[in-house]
């Protein structure tokens, strides 16, 4: 697919800091959708919850639909009609209560959540920016210099088509996570030009570090880990057939206290490797001379 119109003029350029400027620091997030649902209002459209979650099938604003067109009976057989030109099979219905799409969750690259949301038609880059949007609302200058994604291209492409001022694009690089980057992706334009998640020509250098390895050799390999939501998801699901069972307040309420263990966990887990960031790290980060 073509570049979007002015995109790389659009798109922050990574610069050096100026001499005697506080170095910095580069953070990264991690996003990807998990399929963990909870049932919602049968209309397509509606995001409600449920007002019955043991057999219901609308949230309170359409109740009233309830004794509209619905089987009645565990035998009776239910045939639709065609509708105009639709044939009766794909006539959509509300015969029984619909789910949530998937949940969205966002964590740092070395594992520690950050927040999440939930998709309800569909894992739609409009969705996605949406609980991008709900996560950082408040925090505008904590947004993290790159967010990885499977489909960070598609997203970038509707952020730029559709407010080319938007402020993630001032302030965030949007990278496709390495697995993904390996299929397809590689081919999309966007994906080569914008989202490669580890450039080898120098364009990068916070994603790449130039190693030596027991060998002599010297090797350059990517700076940060991609793939810790896909490391979520994976423990997300010893929890996905309680939370699929639960009502839409229970399933907030519990997928919040995972994220918070998960956390717990990976905290622990990062301190007993002494990889957590130490006084020296945030003196060269705010400027000071440490070597002095």
């Amino acid at each position: 697919q073509a570049l979007p119109p002015n995109l790389l003029e659009i798109l922050p350029q990574l610069e050096a800091p100026a001499p005697g400027s506080p170095r910095g620091y580069t953070r990264m997030a991690v996003m990807d959708g998990k399929g963990i649902k909870h049932k919602k209002c049968a209309l397509g459209e509606c995001e409600g919850p449920l007002c019955n979650y043991k057999n219901g099938r609308f949230c309170e604003t359409h109740l009233g639909l309830r004794d509209i067109c619905a089987p009645r009976g565990p035998s009776l057989q239910v045939q639709l009609q065609a509708l105009g030109d639709t044939p009766g099979d794909q006539v959509v219905h509300t015969f029984k209560a619909k789910t949530t799409y998937c949940l969205q969750t966002v964590q740092w690259a070395c594992g520690v959540p950050v927040g999440w949301g939930k998709c309800y038609r569909s894992e739609s880059s409009p969705q996605v920016l949406r609980v991008l949007n709900n996560i950082w609302e408040d925090y505008p200058d904590s947004r993290p210099s790159y967010i990885a994604y499977d489909d960070a291209c598609d997203l970038l492409r509707h952020i730029v088509t559709q407010n080319p001022a938007d402020l993630w694009l001032a302030t965030t690089k949007f990278i496709v996570d390495a697995w993904h980057y390996i299929g397809p992706r590689a081919t999309d334009i966007l994906c080569r030009t914008c989202c490669n998640p580890a450039p080898m020509d120098g364009s990068q250098p916070d994603l790449v570090l130039t190693e030596q390895d027991d060998n002599g050799q010297v090797h350059q390999t990517r700076a940060f880990n991609t793939e810790t939501a896909e490391q979520l998801n994976s423990w997300l699901n010893g929890f996905e057939s309680q939370l699929r069972q639960m009502t839409d307040v229970s399933y907030d309420f519990f997928v919040h206290v995972l994220m918070l263990i998960y956390a717990e966990t990976m905290e622990r887990r990062i301190e007993s490797k002494e990889m957590e960031l130490t006084e020296e790290f945030w003196d060269r980060v705010n400027g000071f001379d440490v070597d002095g």
